[in-house]
């Protein structure tokens, strides 16, 4: 059930920022140090001020890590510069409304369009969106850091919600006023209506009323979201119903939605055991079929993966040989038969419960520590070649009807195991709680 209501969105004043591209962001563990250094330096007022700390030759992974490791003032800095915006203008606040956000990408050449709703949707101690990835604990203690100095939330969760067409289309159709309408720099198209007026707010609510919802993204931001509420209720003694900080902005796309892509989340490690890949040589081949690959591009690797349309296939590189796994389904049973059988036939399970935890026995602390998370094909395996990784494992995307199957069974995939593609960006809107 999905209790979701409007909210008063602060967002650039379009007389004083009429150029969004300028001033949004992608979400704080999809920036780059390189992207940082750019976007603080592209407008005064970019939002990845209040949600990172200033550039710095330390680079921390906010995807697994915590911030303070950087600098442990910038979370009070980043609540001063968005309360000194507020008061300066750059950000004004809307009248309480639904919000219906339009995404037009491209991804290899053809164009989707993703369409869904921002609300403030409610928290629950033991309901809500059901996750479907498992959390590190670092991003969480920074983002709540954060959310306690800022007392906003900066960035919204990304959920799916199963539901028919026709309702979730009344709903999009009853969003008359454009707010923002700009194209960005990367070509990706963003329209922001507003659904506002009480009977349209009310009917809104009540037709998403029976909807199941799934986190796709912002795991580490939903169970910050889930602590501040009960510290703040622990502190206050209020009724979280009757408060903002009861509440999470979430941006909710149906899942029927034509305009939904996963892209695989790959992973480059360093530091493995000495023998390792002759121990996945010797081992793998009992639990599938295991090629040899002479060489490939980054462009073949997607193409191979792309071939094997369970997605299940995984490819290995590295400087000491590639290979290609293709995990046979019934061995695979067996092999992972102390695994829910939900995810038993995931190439993420493989990976992490067949190859690095039973086959490599890597610790759960030392792969943290030693994995980087990588989107694109030829950035991972340009670290191998780099020599500063020893292998990549390049995985083909997770199908989002199958995130919400495995999610609503009360199963967690690995960390990183899912990119929704593209992010909501951030500064499109933010949520205040005071």
């Amino acid at each position: 059930m999905a209790t979701i209501h409007p909210f008063p969105g602060l967002r650039y004043n379009p007389e004083l920022k009429p150029n969004l591209e300028s001033v949004i962001s992608p979400p704080y563990d999809k920036v780059s140090n390189d992207d940082r250094k750019r976007l603080w330096e592209r407008d005064e007022h970019n939002v990845v001020k209040l949600i990172l700390p200033p550039p710095s030759d330390v680079d921390v992974d906010v995807a697994t890590h915590s911030m303070d490791a950087v600098s442990a003032e910038w979370y009070g800095e980043a609540a001063q510069r968005l309360r000194a915006w507020r008061d300066e203008g750059v950000l004004k606040q809307d009248e309480p409304c639904f919000y219906i956000y339009s995404q037009t990408y491209k991804v290899r050449n053809r164009k989707y369009t993703r369409t869904g709703i921002f609300a403030a949707l409610e928290l629950e101690d033991d309901a809500g969106p059901k996750a479907h990835e498992h959390t590190f604990e670092g991003p969480k203690a920074d983002r709540l850091r954060l959310t306690r100095a800022a007392k906003a939330n900066l960035s919204p969760i990304f959920l799916l919600a199963d539901g028919d067409k026709k309702t979730w289309q009344d709903v999009f159709d009853s969003a008359k006023t454009v707010l923002a309408d700009f194209t960005d720099d990367e070509g990706q198209a963003h329209l922001l209506r507003a659904i506002s007026g009480k009977k349209a707010i009310e009917k809104t609510k009540k037709a998403l009323k029976a909807c199941d919802l799934v986190i796709a993204d912002g795991h580490h931001r939903y169970e910050t979201a889930q602590n501040y509420r009960r510290e703040m209720q622990e502190q206050t003694g209020l009724d979280p119903k009757t408060q903002p900080w009861g509440c999470v902005m979430a941006y909710i796309v149906p899942l029927i939605d034509s305009g939904l892509q996963v892209l695989p989340t790959h992973r480059v490690l360093s530091n493995l055991p000495l023998n390792w890949f002759d121990a996945l040589d010797q081992q793998l081949s009992s639990f599938g079929e295991l090629q040899i690959v002479e060489s490939i591009s980054p462009d073949d690797a997607r193409k191979t993966l792309a071939k094997d349309k369970a997605r299940k296939d995984i490819l290995i590189y590295s400087q000491r040989g590639i290979r290609l796994f293709h995990p046979d389904a019934d061995k695979m049973r067996e092999a992972l038969r102390s695994e829910p059988e939900a995810i038993r036939a995931l190439n993420v399970t493989a990976l992490h419960r067949l190859i690095l935890d039973r086959i490599l026995m890597i610790p759960q602390d030392t792969l943290v520590n030693n994995t980087k998370y990588i989107r694109g094909e030829k950035e991972a395996m340009a670290l191998v070649d780099g020599g500063g990784y020893e292998a990549a494992f390049i995985m083909a995307g997770i199908p989002p009807a199958s995130v919400f199957k495995v999610s609503m069974e009360g199963v967690r995939m690995p960390q990183k195991s899912t990119d929704f593609y593209p992010k909501a960006p951030t500064g499109l809107l933010i949520r205040p709680m005071t």
